[in-house]
């Protein structure tokens, strides 16, 4: 399965979050300590796209109920 979720990474302070869109609502997971989307490899993206695919489905769930 293709992951086509646009994502956006911000930095606040020391943390680093990642940022996407689902069904017109913004939700977001702060990145694992010590990482950087600048020096993480690219396969680690695809990790982080799976996971930001869960945050959605969980925060979809919880507006659904």
């Amino acid at each position: 399965m293709q992951n086509d979720r646009e994502v956006l990474f911000q930095k606040l302070g020391n943390t680093w979050y990642v940022f996407t869109e689902t069904q017109n609502d913004i939700v977001y997971s702060a990145l694992p300590e010590g990482m950087n989307p600048h020096t993480t490899k690219l396969e680690l993206f695809e990790v982080i796209e799976d996971h930001m695919e869960k945050v959605a489905g969980h925060y979809n769930a919880e507006v659904a109920a």
